[in-house]
């Protein structure tokens, strides 16, 4: 036997089941509540019917509306005008969703639901963003922010989402004015955040700060380097939630933000930090499914090299990411670009993961061989904490950069990369991969 608890499917025909044994007749508020709970159900439910079964929940909903009064049953009522709204808004009406959602609030507010108010008017404020009515949006999150109770979780985490949902739709006004106050508005919900508790929505904020610097910066033309430079800390702090494998898309958009405020500051450092960015987003993004933000993002890319190559014609971009790896003030930052990159091209079929992997490898023995040493020491300790089988394509690169190098440069990348071994790994695991360059046939300077 299903349960019910867990299986969207059993819990609907179980409620259809007492929905059918519960006369309108006789007992109208058990019907009507049932109604409605059938309608949330199918609203909620998972399928690949989507419209169809959210049309059958509007159609419970109608039910349920139908039977209780809203003069006798007003919070009940409200309710199923909330649940409808949302309904309507999956299929696609705002306006009707907003105006569901307007009704409901009043009831509630006549009522004195606070909690629930609050919830539908912030349903409300995120339609009248989605319709371009960014001014009214403000007004129902205003209303919305102060009446959560925030002696429960539920009520944080509603008023948080509440209070960026207000910075948003400020920034949509698209006025200076406008961007600042919903700076001001994140600061507020990052003063009641706990990043710990809900780390998603602290890498949302900080998504949201990067974005509103970032176009505050076309606007205050005296302060866009102290913008931009903010954009990019709070770009950065995203992706500290944002990874490549638990938030892909939110990863990928980050990066392309994060590679726009970059290029904004210009200069050498900041064109070759923005390529790599959006390298990244350009590798993450599906296509099938995010094709406008894709061609944003390689047509970034595009100009972005191309600005480089009037300065370094015929660099490649793994030549340009080991200037950049060079160019990093600090070990830790060298390490979280190195591994991210060697992390993003392993995930690549073969034989692209094999070529790019060398490609990247043998720009850094060609650096200085002090930094080559240096990087190359991280690379390796990076390796050796990945499991057996991402080991090996790794270190096999690292082999055939190697073998692409003549002479005197060859001496030179082989002696950096023996230093690292030595500096880098210990005991048995230093062994192991001196074995695992021998077998290939590599020969300690």
């Amino acid at each position: 036997m299903s349960d019910t608890r867990t299986d969207p499917k059993a819990a609907i025909e179980a409620l259809e089941a007492q929905l059918a044994n519960t006369s309108r007749a006789v007992r109208p508020f058990d019907h009507a509540a049932l109604a409605y709970r059938l309608g949330m159900a199918y609203s909620e439910a998972p399928g690949a019917s989507r419209q169809e079964l959210l049309r059958k929940a509007l159609a419970y909903f109608d039910v349920a509306a139908t039977i209780l009064d809203p003069r006798h049953d007003p919070v009940e009522h409200a309710r199923v005008l909330n649940g409808a709204g949302a309904a309507h808004w999956a299929l696609g009406d705002r306006r009707k969703a907003a105006s569901l959602f307007a009704q409901a609030s009043e009831l509630f507010e006549a009522n004195e639901r606070p909690d629930l108010r609050a919830v539908a008017l912030n349903n409300l404020g995120l339609v009248r963003s989605e319709l371009g009515e960014s001014a009214q949006a403000v007004e129902a999150f205003e209303l919305a922010a102060p009446l959560f109770d925030q002696t429960t979780d539920d009520g944080r985490r509603g008023r948080l989402a509440t209070l960026l949902n207000k910075g948003q739709a400020r920034a949509g006004l698209g006025t200076a004015d406008g961007l600042e106050a919903a700076l001001v508005d994140y600061e507020e919900a990052e003063s009641e955040l706990d990043a710990d508790e809900v780390p998603y929505h602290f890498g949302l904020l900080q998504h949201h700060v990067g974005a509103a610097c970032s176009a505050l910066s076309a606007l205050r033309p005296d302060e866009r380097d102290r913008l931009l430079e903010e954009a990019v800390t709070a770009f950065q702090e995203s992706l500290t939630v944002f990874s490549r494998i638990d938030f892909p898309y939110q990863h990928a958009l980050a990066k392309y933000n994060l590679g726009l405020a970059y290029a904004g500051l210009g200069g050498t450092a900041n064109l070759r930090r923005a390529l790599a960015a959006f390298e990244d987003a350009v590798g993450m993004l599906d296509t099938r499914l995010h094709g406008e933000v894709w061609k944003q993002a390689f047509a970034s890319l595009t100009r972005v090299e191309e600005q480089l190559a009037e300065q370094f014609p015929g660099v490649t971009r793994a030549a340009h990411f080991a200037a950049t790896l060079a160019e990093a003030d600090h070990e830790d930052e060298r390490r979280k670009l190195l591994r991210e990159r060697i992390f993003r091209l392993l995930a690549q079929p073969e034989p692209r993961r094999r070529s790019a992997l060398a490609e990247l490898d043998l720009a850094i023995a060609r650096l200085d061989p002090k930094v080559a040493e240096e990087i190359m020491s991280i690379e390796l300790n990076i390796v050796i904490e990945m499991i057996i089988d991402q080991q090996e394509p790794v270190l096999r690169a690292r082999f055939d950069a190697h073998q692409q190098l003549e002479g005197a440069e060859r001496e030179q990348a082989d002696r950096a990369l023996d230093a690292a071994i030595g500096h880098a790994i210990e005991g048995p695991q230093r062994i192991g991969v001196r074995d695992y360059f021998a077998s290939l046939g590599w020969e300690r300077p």
